[in-house]
């Protein structure tokens, strides 16, 4: 110790101190004391605990900084050899592995003396130092001759790994309209669901989401269960089939930009991947997705991929990696993912973030579970429902995370790049600054009276009366949403292939029953009646067709003939609930339409013995009233009713002429007698009904001409 440099000496007691304080600390300061030992040594807290290691196996020797102190820098050759042994141990995360290796060929060079173990830049063995080993042999100087992250990722892992180490591409939502720009991906939840009647044992779900790059908002998730195929003892995942369907359904509920904009679907290389295949085509004649949803849409649909991390990291390496996509080119969709499964963190039968984080007790729950799930199919419908599932059941894992997701697009409290720039964050007032008042958005005051929105404009100066307020992303999304275009049923047998279209007869009762087994046991039924053009159709029974289900959508089934022409869409019939009248009416109010239809087809051809029956009711109704029936009586009737009604004209016209005021007995007083007009009157009224215009007409008989 006497031997070394002044300052070498000063720095070994400087070591030392700091030791004996992180020694000496009580339970639970020791971190503090570490990383105010780091800042006085101006060193690392890792490199602290590495002199705190060295001191315990080499004493004070071990506390000695070699730098400066090798004699001379070291060779180039042997710097180099060093970084090329960084690179080959793939598990090293410090200097120790490597520098283990470098001792261990010195002792066999000085040892044995044979040039075949001279370490590169050396002539000769180096001899070792006071702490037993050469100058520049230290762990430290090892560690600083390991090469950077990034080579040392491009070397162990490959370019993909290495990416993260590069800067990033910084885009802007500024400028983009809404629709413009949607993200798709997949997921992984991270919980686990009872799968009631779908299968015996708990499983994850998955799922396809979609992302609005200007709004921020989730336009559309579907979810499915990751389910175990028992016959084949494996799981099943997520398909391409099943992304093509999601593509659908997210362009039919919300749609596509039609404008000179256009839309972009952002998508991978996995199972967020559209069909690719020449054995399949479209009744369009395309055998991708891709050139699908560009033939139907006049090329206003386009689809972007990341670049594929698919070949060697340099010319010249032999072998190439597994083909995969960059993750951070769907960076605005991957930081979102992270809001759902923090939100859903909690949530019973949570896997942790991957298998090494994954709660301990998750095999006995799986185990649990699996033995509810048996004896759940065992049970009858009443005592069902009186189970108690240690894990949300896929019903209910349905409903949370529509919650989830609609909270995630409420959120004010984000901070979404460009929302200042693209003007949605919008300035509040309110009357008072407190509760009792709500807030005013710029077009609500500007909607309000003048002398109102005056006094409310006042307040801003009232602290608690003025705030900025963040617009969620779904108020963005609701702003704009009639900016698209919603996909029509028609195009789908243009954009799904004509291999996944399922062949389907109408039944006699003009139903389609399909069943699908990821949707349930029981089949789905829709009533072959449908709308086109304000005109109601009805499939005749035996029609052979195509249908094509949509398991994100199942509610409506298009359907076409087999040549691939479209025909329309199939509403699903719901089973009702015994106690559900309006279930049930809207049930019969759909069979009464269809038996109409029907009925419109088959009256015409009933139209003679509907008007024969008609006949002969008349006719025994007649019977049994005594009115003429045989053709003498008929015509014996008839000129009867002549006769009245050639004397009830002539009555009328005698009426005519001669007016009422005639036939009124007051007209016979005079007008001094007014007195006596009372006693007038009561008689002639009574005698009124002699008098009518009848009794001037001769009474004749059928031979009388007059």
């Amino acid at each position: 110790f006497c031997r070394l440099p002044g300052p070498a000496r000063a720095a070994v007691l400087a070591r030392l101190g700091w030791i004996q304080r992180i020694e000496a600390a009580q339970a639970g300061r020791k971190g503090e004391v570490v990383a105010a030992a780091a800042a006085a040594l101006k060193i690392s807290e890792v490199q602290v605990h590495r002199i705190r290691r060295g001191y315990r196996d080499g004493g004070w020797a071990a506390l000695c900084d070699g730098r400066g102190r090798t004699g001379g820098a070291l060779p180039e050759a042997f710097k180099a050899f060093v970084r090329q042994l960084h690179f080959n141990h793939q598990r090293a995360t410090t200097g120790k592995e490597v520098q283990r290796v470098v001792l261990e060929r010195w002792q066999l060079w000085r040892d044995s003396g044979e040039a075949r173990h001279a370490l590169p830049g050396y002539d000769a063995p180096p001899p070792a130092g006071a702490n037993g080993i050469p100058a520049g042999f230290s762990e430290d100087t090892i560690l600083r001759l390991r090469p950077a992250s990034y080579e040392l990722a491009t070397v162990r892992q490959g370019a993909k790994s290495a990416a993260k180490f590069l800067p990033g591409i910084l885009k802007t939502r500024v400028g983009l309209r809404f629709g413009q720009v949607i993200y798709c991906d997949d997921q992984d939840y991270d919980v686990k669901v009872a799968p009631r009647g779908a299968g015996q044992k708990p499983l994850r779900p998955q799922g396809f989401n979609f992302l609005d790059y200007l709004s921020g908002a989730f336009l559309n998730h579907v979810i499915r269960l990751r389910w175990w195929d028992s016959p084949a003892e494996q799981y099943r995942t997520l398909t391409n089939q099943d992304f093509t369907w999601a593509v659908i359904s997210l362009l039919q509920r919300h749609g596509y930009r039609r404008d000179e904009h256009g839309t972009t679907l952002v998508m991978e290389h996995g199972s967020a991947n559209g069909f690719n295949n020449a054995k399949l085509s479209t009744f369009g004649g395309w055998h991708s997705l891709d050139e699908a949803l560009a033939g139907v849409s006049g090329g206003k649909i386009r689809v972007e991929r990341s670049g594929l991390f698919n070949k060697p990291a340099f010319a010249g390496m032999l072998f190439r990696p597994q083909s995969s996509g960059n993750p951070n080119f769907k960076g605005p969709l991957e930081s979102m993912f992270n809001l759902v499964r923090s939100r859903m963190a909690a949530l019973p039968g949570a896997t942790g973030r991957n298998r090494d984080l994954k709660p301990a007790e998750q095999h006995g729950l799986d185990i649990y579970t699996g033995q509810l799930l048996k004896l759940w199919d065992r049970l009858d419908a009443r005592h069902r429902e009186a189970m108690i599932w240690p894990v949300l059941t896929a019903e209910k894992f349905g409903e949370v995370a529509d919650a989830v997701f609609s909270a995630i697009n409420t959120r004010t409290d984000h901070n979404l790049e460009g929302w200042h720039k693209l003007g949605f964050v919008q300035s509040q007032l309110r009357w008072t600054p407190d509760d009792r008042s709500p807030w005013f958005s710029n077009q609500q005051a500007a909607a309000l009276p003048a002398a109102a929105r005056a006094g409310l404009e006042a307040m801003a100066g009232t602290p608690g009366c003025l705030r900025s307020h963040r617009l969620a992303p779904a108020e963005v999304a609701r702003q704009h949403e009639g900016e698209l275009t919603k996909l029509a049923d028609h195009l789908v047998p243009l954009l799904i292939p004509r291999e996944w279209a399922r062949p389907v007869t109408v039944k006699e009762n003009r139903t389609i029953a399909i069943q699908d087994q990821l949707l349930g046991a029981e089949a789905f039924t829709y009533v072959c009646r449908f709308t086109e053009r304000d005109r109601a159709s009805v499939i005749v029974p035996g029609t052979k067709l195509l249908a094509y289900l949509n398991p994100f959508a199942p509610e409506r089934l298009v359907i076409c003939r087999e040549d691939g022409a479209y025909l329309g869409t199939l509403a699903r019939q719901p089973r009702a609930a015994f106690m559900d009248s309006d279930a049930i009416l809207d049930q019969l109010k759909g069979r009464s339409e269809l038996k109409a239809d029907l009925d419109t087809g088959v009256r015409p051809h009933l139209a003679g013995e509907m008007a024969a029956r008609q006949e002969m009711k008349r006719v025994n109704s007649r019977l049994a009233n005594g009115e003429p029936v045989l053709p003498e009586e008929v015509a014996a009737a008839r000129a009867e009713s002549a006769r009245d009604g050639v004397r009830t004209r002539k009555a009328n016209e005698i009426s005519a002429a001669l007016g009422g005021a005639a036939l009124n007995p007051a007209l016979l007083l005079d007008p001094a007698d007014a007195d006596d007009a009372d006693e007038l009157q009561a008689p002639c009224m009574a005698a009124a009904g002699a008098f009518s215009a009848t009794q001037f007409l001769t009474q004749t008989t059928e031979t009388d001409e007059h």
